[in-house]
């Protein structure tokens, strides 16, 4: 099983995204069933204004 876990500094919510996705506060976990896969990353995204 892979994953991902994103910190959002540009949005927040709580609730399911999709099938694989779900919101904490400015965390999204994410998860994947890959065969013969297993690994945890992690991501900080951010929007800047232009």
């Amino acid at each position: 099983m892979v994953i991902d876990i994103e910190l959002t500094l540009n949005r927040f919510g709580f609730g399911k995204i999709n099938e694989n996705k779900f919101q904490f506060l400015c965390f999204r976990f994410s998860k994947w069933k890959i065969p013969n896969k297993y690994s945890i990353s992690f991501e900080i995204n951010w929007r800047r204004k232009e």
